[in-house]
């Protein structure tokens, strides 16, 4: 019985990915609502995007030194000088 549903399981992840990644983050997303309310999950969810977002843009730029060197605080003291 386990055997079969893993398959089951696996062969809906291969053939369905986006259907069951969006089923799973939308069931996420319900019972974080239910549990916590709509506008703290919706909080955390921005928090999550915006370290997302520095985390990928550190991956980029190759490393925290090199984010912080092009950081756009930098380019207004430069323009201000």
């Amino acid at each position: 019985m386990k055997e079969n549903i893993l398959l089951f399981l696996q062969d809906q992840w291969q053939e369905h990915r986006g259907r069951t990644a969006g089923l799973l983050l939308g069931a996420l997303f319900g019972i974080s609502v239910l549990l916590f309310g709509f506008w703290s999950t919706l909080f955390v969810i921005l928090c999550a995007g915006v370290g997302m977002y520095i985390g990928l843009r550190t991956e980029r730029e190759g490393g925290w030194g090199e984010l912080f060197d092009t950081s756009a605080l930098n380019r207004l003291f430069r323009r201000m000088s």
